[in-house]
């Protein structure tokens, strides 16, 4: 009776944490200038261009049309990624909490004797969450902030649009 609460109990925060990640999702659009992106001057940032190495410096301007890094223009051009120093912390919350909740099953099993197993399941995914987003504040990282659609081939493909009451196919022609 107990392993089998104990694996609905593990079930069920699998779950949670597969709806919370797809729910944590944000859908990304193609974006043709640099208006809006979540940067200042004085910030450091990372360039990628198409055809060349990466390159980072301190922002000194920015408008709709260009960047200028450290004395050079960035132009918008297909394939451009645009990164800034740090991290979010969530990747080392989440990595922290995924070890926890085994290691709370299994050796702080110990410590909950006298208690239901998936509150140790719960205290160690806390516990390692917490070491994970600080780990993950120590190092700093980057955050992709813009990438510029790839320029497209020409070319022909089907697209299959099924929604309720309609089934169709669709051609897609890119030049």
């Amino acid at each position: 009776m107990r392993i089998f609460q104990t694996t609905q109990a593990v079930g069920f925060l699998a779950a949670a944490a597969v709806i919370f990640l797809l729910l944590a999702a944000t859908p990304t659009c193609a974006q043709t200038d640099f208006s809006g992106l979540p940067i200042k001057p004085g910030d450091m940032v990372w360039i990628t261009p198409p055809a060349g190495p990466t390159f980072g410096g301190t922002l000194t301007a920015v408008t709709a049309t260009t960047l200028s890094v450290d004395g050079r223009d960035v132009r918008f051009e297909p394939g451009l990624k645009i990164a800034r120093e740090g991290d979010s912390l969530l990747n080392g919350i989440l990595i922290g909490a995924a070890i926890g909740v085994p290691a709370g099953l299994t050796v702080g099993a110990e410590a909950c004797l006298d208690s239901e197993r998936w509150k140790c399941a719960v205290g160690g995914s806390v516990t390692w969450g917490a070491i994970g987003a600080f780990v993950d504040w120590l190092r700093k990282g980057r955050t992709l902030i813009f990438e510029a659609p790839a320029a497209t081939t020409p070319g022909a493909r089907l697209v299959p649009s099924i929604a309720p009451g309609r089934k169709a196919l669709s051609v897609v022609l890119s030049f």
